[in-house]
């Protein structure tokens, strides 16, 4: 399954749930993690998303994992974007989309640098001439709007 979540370094005030998934106390993460996302801190919005993704610590719920992934990403937080892209593509929480999907992606792609490159190569496999076009017109509004480069 792809999902992305917070890499590399971490901010501080996420650390409390970093070290409860260490621990194995995924309950204690998921509201370590709530409370930190409810201040919008955009790790912590895509920590929160991933456990209701995956129901780690908390009841499995796709709609309310997607909303998280949005918050996220409308920080510019491209693990956020990229889990947006990927629940399209999936059809979790949300009707299957590979315009969208292409979109998310590509935007999650340009702000990482292109780590979400041959995710975003695969939805595109799927698409018509007419639909890629769309989705390269969705993708550079999407970067206006969500990437802060």
């Amino acid at each position: 399954m792809w999902l992305m979540c917070a890499s590399g370094s971490v901010v501080a005030d996420i650390k409390g749930g970093q070290a409860a998934i260490l621990k194995g106390d995924f309950a204690k993460a998921f509201i370590e993690f709530k409370e930190d996302a409810d201040k919008g801190i955009p790790h912590a919005q895509a920590a929160v998303g991933v456990m209701l993704h995956l129901g780690q610590g908390v009841k499995r719920d796709l709609k309310k994992a997607l909303s998280w992934y949005r918050k996220a990403g409308s920080h510019g937080y491209e693990a956020g974007l990229a889990n947006v892209g990927i629940m399209y593509y999936k059809g979790a929480g949300i009707r299957n989309d590979d315009v969208q999907a292409y979109a998310w992606l590509d935007v999650a792609s340009y702000i990482r640098g292109g780590r979400e490159h041959n995710a975003k190569a695969r939805v595109a496999s799927f698409l018509s001439p007419q639909q890629l076009k769309e989705a390269r017109k969705l993708a550079q509004e999407y970067r206006r709007k969500y990437a802060r480069k």
